[in-house]
């Protein structure tokens, strides 16, 4: 995604238990020459713990970003054991972590 020139659209990331670890992915990906493209839109999906599932995924997503996300739809995909949900969070990236300073220089590969 580092090497990639264009418009980003959309992000899919459909691991649940880990698709949120590599978020920081996003961090200082565009530089101020590429000012004016539209941040993308991710779909993150998350296991997350049965007692307010919704405010726990946001709160991972959040702190793996950096900043508070501001998410257009948490959707809740399925009981998928005794307490945990598999979470949907729909996210717009915001230009705080996508012009951010602080790119991280470790890249992740599965």
């Amino acid at each position: 995604i580092r090497n990639f020139t264009g418009q980003i659209d959309f992000v899919l990331m459909n691991l649940p238990a880990s698709a949120y670890e590599f978020l920081d992915v996003f961090i200082g990906l565009y530089s101020k020459r590429e000012e004016g493209l539209k941040p993308p839109t991710v779909f993150c999906y998350h296991f997350a713990d049965i007692e307010a599932p919704e405010a726990n995924s946001i709160t991972a997503i959040s702190e793996k970003l950096g900043c508070p996300i501001i998410p257009e739809e948490v959707h809740l995909v399925r009981k998928t054991a005794p307490k945990t949900w598999m979470t949907c969070v729909r996210f717009t990236v915001p230009n705080s972590v996508l012009y951010s300073e602080n790119q991280n220089k470790k890249i992740k590969f599965l």
